[in-house]
């Protein structure tokens, strides 16, 4: 092995670690696991059959206290259902794939990922600016406040795993939720219910669609490399099976 191969072998490795810094694998694995599409996709559903006809009914009636029981009943059961049943598969799903990338010690890897290191000085603080912009808006008696507020800090926080992980629907979502909450900030309160569709709802019609989108790029590429391997692999670079 000479000079030349050892210093371009050493620049290599180099060019390796800068990609690991800038890309965080486990950070990337456990923020668009299998399954992400469909669950974007069921989320923006549920948001969309609670704020729709949230909006509806609170037009109709004159307001959200207005609505009917029955009807109230209703919605609840739907924003339950995204809640609780949202939230807990959405646990699962990422704590399973951070399982089957560290093992054992996957759920640490995967704090450690989100709110560890360098990535604290930055998930920290949005985390309790959100959480704080939430309390003051209710504090305020201005609750539909918390929105535009929770939709910002938001994108700002998908912007930052869209970086470490390298994940392109995260930028899209990251820029949906900073400009239309900027947007919905003097806006929100005149028509709460349909905002919440707009932003996140569309939020999540924005990712499933996005991601799904980079999923089958990412198939097409691996189908062509293993073409062109099998090519390559043939006696007298004939395709196999000629």
């Amino acid at each position: 092995m000479d000079d030349t191969t050892i210093e371009k072998l050493s620049a290599d490795i180099e060019d390796l670690k800068r990609a690991v810094r800038r890309n965080d694998p486990m950070l990337r694995e456990v923020s668009s696991p299998p399954g992400w599409v469909a669950f974007s996709a069921l989320a923006g559903l549920n948001i969309s059959l609670f704020a729709l006809p949230a909006h509806l009914l609170a037009t109709r009636h004159g307001g959200f206290d207005a609505i009917p029981t029955p009807g109230k009943l209703a919605l609840f059961a739907v924003l339950a259902l995204f809640v609780v049943g949202g939230g807990t598969l959405k646990v699962v799903l990422m704590t399973r794939r951070a399982e089957q990338v560290a093992g054992a010690e996957g759920l640490a890897r995967l704090l450690d990922a989100f709110f560890g290191g360098r990535m604290a000085h930055v998930t920290m603080p949005l985390t309790l600016g959100m959480v704080a912009g939430i309390a003051y808006a209710f504090y305020a008696g201005r609750p539909w406040l918390a929105l535009p507020v929770s939709s910002f800090l938001f994108g700002v926080m998908a912007n930052v795993i869209a970086g470490k992980g390298g994940l392109r629907a995260y930028y899209v979502i990251g820029y949906w939720g900073i400009l239309l909450g900027l947007a919905a900030l003097p806006l929100v309160e005149r028509a709460p219910f349909l905002w919440l569709f707009v932003i996140y709802g569309g939020m999540f019609f924005a990712f499933a669609i996005t991601q799904a989108a980079d999923n089958a790029v990412a198939r097409g590429a691996g189908q062509d490399s293993r073409q062109t391997t099998d090519r390559s692999d043939a006696p007298d670079g004939r395709e196999a099976g000629d």
